[in-house]
């Protein structure tokens, strides 16, 4: 019995998806719930399972192909089991044209910015990469940079979930850190010489030639370029400059960051200000709600949900911490941590994808100062951090010392928020991050 599995709707308004690898190939036998493939959309990462039982007789399209919700995916040939009745699709007439079966090969459809997040530094176990059918899983941009750099991705170490491999898993490996472990049931070319690997002919990585030209947009930069475009057009933004001096918050950090340690939390600064900025919105709602200007009302959200900006080499995700205001400043670093490294290796869910009600950027990992930051969707204000810099100051003493300077920019709604009040936020936000006991008592 064939069935045709077609492009399924994944969730969060979803109308289009990339083929971001292929778990499987054609020939291959495979059971209901079985990972098949990994779909790309422009929030989440996912592996999607298998309705069916049967042997694949085709594959519709290439991994790296931006596929439509409903468009063939894959043809079963099955004993006509499967998960339920409804995932069943008839096969297309014959005269409906198919497209020949590919092996799945990474192609990567975009140029991508390769920063990752300080704030995403973990200590993961290392593995070695699991091996299907002669492939590796890794993104498409993953396998780019290893080609580009002559890596075998089968002798890279696997640090990412589910053993798939990333971006920092091949760099350590043309660094010479990456552990290589011993291929597994899988047929690899004799290693050769490391002076063999370079060739004094090769084209340097990145060269200006390799990027011109037009590629298409992955479905997370259109969606970036979708909602930068709208929020910038629809909501007039504000921006504020400041910087606070904060040499007790870092003596504070500095006392208790092995204490976090014991416990396997990286202390950061990004959790003080997530701390404050809960704390903060407590005082000043506004912060934390929102315009409908469809129904004309202001929506004040029940609960307080930072989202954190991470930077990944896929594009700009922002995980939310939700309920930062009822957790503690240790709870709250632990969970940035995780939310960083499932935003890099492309598996965040749904729950924690969505649904902030403030944001968090965060650009001082890369020595900037102040900048703009753009409000996300259904918020009314973004705060924007820079680097802390040591500048001269004059303190209550009128003495000019060394100062510890942190920089704040925060973009908030016009409509929604007046000067004068993102002002006095802004004023009792530097309060808590120049002491951190003023952040407690404000708690």
């Amino acid at each position: 019995m064939t069935e045709i599995f077609r492009m399924p709707d994944v969730g969060e308004g979803m109308h289009e998806g990339e083929i971001a690898s292929w778990l499987v190939k054609v020939g291959d036998t495979i059971k209901v719930d079985d990972a098949i493939a990994e779909i790309q959309n422009d929030k989440l990462l996912q592996e999607i399972l298998s309705p069916y039982s049967g042997k694949i007789t085709k594959l519709f399209v290439e991994a790296g192909t931006v596929v439509e919700v409903g468009a063939p995916l894959i043809e079963f040939d099955g004993d006509g089991s499967g998960s339920s009745a409804g995932d069943a699709i008839p096969a297309p007439a014959a005269s409906e044209p198919i497209a020949e079966a590919a092996p799945a090969a990474p192609a990567p459809i975009a140029a991508i910015n390769e920063a990752v997040a300080q704030e995403a530094t973990v200590l993961v176990e290392g593995k070695t990469a699991p091996v299907i059918a002669g492939k590796v899983r890794a993104m498409p941009t993953v396998r780019r940079f290893a080609r580009q750099n002559n890596i075998d991705l089968t002798t890279v170490t696997a640090t990412g979930r589910h053993g798939n491999l990333t971006l920092d898993d091949v760099k350590n490996a043309l660094n010479g850190t990456g552990v290589v472990p011993t291929p597994v049931e899988v047929e690899v070319a004799p290693v050769t010489e490391p002076a063999a690997v370079a060739s004094t002919s090769a084209v340097p990585a990145n060269t200006p030639a390799e990027k011109a030209g037009r590629v298409p947009m992955t479905p997370i930069r259109k969606a970036i370029a979708r909602n930068m475009t709208s929020q910038k057009q629809n909501v007039p933004h504000v921006t504020l400059f400041e910087q606070v001096e904060v040499s007790k918050l870092m003596a504070h950090r500095a006392t208790f960051k092995d204490i976090a340690l014991q416990q396997d939390v990286k202390l950061t600064y990004m959790a003080y200000v997530a701390k404050a900025l809960a704390a903060l919105v407590k005082r000043f709602p506004d912060l934390n709600a929102h315009v409908d200007m469809a129904k004309s009302e202001i929506v004040y959200p029940e609960a307080i949900h930072v989202g954190i900006a991470v930077d990944t080499p896929n594009g700009l995700f922002v995980p939310v911490v939700k309920h930062a205001d009822q957790k503690s400043i240790l709870a709250i670093a632990k969970e940035i941590a995780d939310l960083a490294v499932r935003a890099r290796d492309g598996k965040l869910t749904p729950d924690v994808a969505s649904g902030s009600t403030i944001t968090i950027s965060n650009i001082g990992s890369a020595r900037g100062n102040w900048f703009t930051p753009v409000i996300n969707v259904n918020e009314a204000a973004i705060l924007g951090l820079g680097t802390i810099a040591k500048e001269p100051i004059v303190n209550e003493a009128g003495e000019i010392v060394v100062g510890n300077m942190m920089k704040l920019s925060l973009s908030f709604d016009h409509r929604l928020i007046d000067g004068m009040l993102a002002q006095s936020a802004m004023n009792d936000l530097k309060k808590m991050l120049n002491d951190p006991a003023y952040m407690l008592m404000e708690v």
